[in-house]
């Protein structure tokens, strides 16, 4: 016995404002009166009719709860956030972000991507443009020997001493405590976003409202430089391979320190309290 949902009907407050709404999943709505009945709007999809009516005076809304699997072109956080539609929570099913919303009569709408991300930058897929910066940043660090000697300092010029620790106390120092100072400050900020997601290789690095894609990129793009480093390091001598270890090492300090901040900092991250063992959120 064959079973398929083909009608689901919500009643709302303001049809008008509602649709407004659904509209931005990609539901296109048309307006329909049956004989002497309330004006509704309606949409078919998938051999399933969704149809938007009027509340009842007097009559509570449902608290159901709905979930959209939509195809953008763009990134669905901001396009949500594009839309004025708040989110309020979120959380990861198979690595990839649902994101939580409220509809104008107070339902939990789920929403994400209904393929997983990963055709093209186009589509909010930043693995391709990463990974050519990340390339050119090899290709950078196993240059860098030119700038070197291959033999001790001792004799040579004083200036290139003096840059080579500097670079090395960079490496060490300097990266780690970026992380903090600046992931730590965005999170008091009011144009940050108020939920955050944890770092991948698919987000986009140059989102300033989410520092920690933009923190865990820095530190790859370091470590890429100082792999790149190494890789030349017969050629540039034990100054390249140092260079390239300090890199390496401060690079990954600057990871370690973002984990820092994301535990100390957890109200910012995207909530868990509607996932389920599954990853599944419960139905309210």
């Amino acid at each position: 016995m064959d079973q398929k949902l083909n009608l689901l009907v919500l009643r709302c407050r303001d049809i008008e404002v509602s649709r407004v709404f659904y509209e931005h999943f990609g539901i296109v709505f048309e307006r329909e009166q049956h004989g002497s009945g309330p004006v509704h709007y309606a949409a078919v999809f998938e051999g399933m009719v969704y149809e938007l009516y009027p509340l009842k005076e007097g009559e509570p809304a449902d608290r159901s709860r709905l979930g959209f699997a939509v195809n953008l072109e763009t990134d669905l956080r901001e396009s949500l956030e594009d839309a004025g539609i708040a989110i309020i929570s979120q959380y990861e099913i198979e690595q990839e972000p649902v994101f939580v919303v409220e509809d104008p009569d107070g339902r939990k709408i789920e929403v994400r991507q209904s393929e997983p991300l990963g055709s093209g930058w186009s589509e909010g897929d930043w693995t391709r443009f990463r990974s050519v910066l990340l390339i050119l940043a090899a290709i950078a660090g196993s240059l860098s020997f030119l700038n070197y000697q291959s033999g001790p300092m001792i004799g040579g010029p004083v200036l290139d001493v003096y840059f080579f620790y500097f670079a090395l106390l960079v490496s060490f120092l300097f990266w780690p405590v970026m992380v903090v100072a600046v992931v730590g400050f965005q999170t008091i900020n009011p144009y940050s976003d108020p939920v955050w997601t944890r770092p991948t290789h698919t987000c986009n690095p140059f989102r300033l409202k989410n520092p920690l894609c933009i923190a865990h990129f820095l530190m790859c793009f370091v470590m890429a430089q100082g792999a790149g480093a190494l890789v030349t390091a017969i050629l540039g001598g034990w100054l390249q391979l140092l260079m390239g270890i300090g890199m390496i090492i401060g690079g990954l300090e600057g990871l370690w320190a973002l984990e820092l901040v994301i535990k100390r900092f957890p109200e910012k991250m995207a909530l868990q309290d509607d996932v389920d063992v599954a990853g599944n959120a419960p139905p309210e």
